[in-house]
């Protein structure tokens, strides 16, 4: 183990840490960019340029850079965390992240060693072979990932409907207000 691995390690360990434990979500979301960006350099060191870039250009710029800017319009950047009207959703939470990780654990035994470097390196860094790795061994893995990302989808949209009722009844407001200037006129 190198002092870059050992290094590279710790930053991703604390900023997973702080992405999830920092109240202030803009804080929260710089300190998942920071992460991204950190397992970009690893990507890098393990001669995965291809990943690495992906990784940056698709992750770290265009997703979380949406994800902030809706962080910033939607919310005012305080999570209530720990005041939700049902205490029951914790324990639910809990639950179902135990499963979830339980599942990505047994789709990880069931795995062989891969050499994926090998593979990809043989195919002068085309994302075919590195395509055919991810869903050749590794689809349980995929589908566990889009799993969560689509239950991280729904959240967000149960989480943003409060802000949503609201802007309908100031829409609403506002139709009516302009019916009655229509009507006075």
């Amino acid at each position: 183990m190198s002092a870059f691995d050992l290094i590279a390690g710790v930053l991703l360990v604390a900023s997973a840490l702080a992405a999830v434990t920092l109240k202030n979500a803009v804080h929260a979301g710089l300190a998942l960019v920071g992460n991204f960006l950190v397992l970009a350099t690893v990507y890098f060191a393990l001669e995965a340029q291809f990943l690495g870039w992906i990784q940056i250009i698709v992750y770290a710029g265009a997703v979380m850079v949406l994800f902030l800017f809706v962080i910033m319009l939607l919310f005012d950047a305080k999570a209530d965390v720990g005041t939700g009207r049902m205490p029951w959703m914790r324990p639910l939470a809990a639950a179902l992240a135990a499963v979830f990780f339980l599942a990505l654990a047994y789709a990880f035994s069931g795995v062989g060693p891969v050499h994926p470097l090998a593979e990809i390196k043989l195919a002068g860094g085309l994302p075919g072979p590195l395509g055919r790795l991810l869903y050749g061994p590794w689809l349980y893995v995929v589908l566990l990932i889009a799993v969560l990302l689509f239950a991280a989808t729904v959240a967000a949209v149960v989480l943003v409907q409060p802000g949503v009722r609201g802007a309908r009844k100031k829409f609403q407001v506002l139709e009516r207000e302009r019916e009655l200037g229509e009507v006075d006129r």
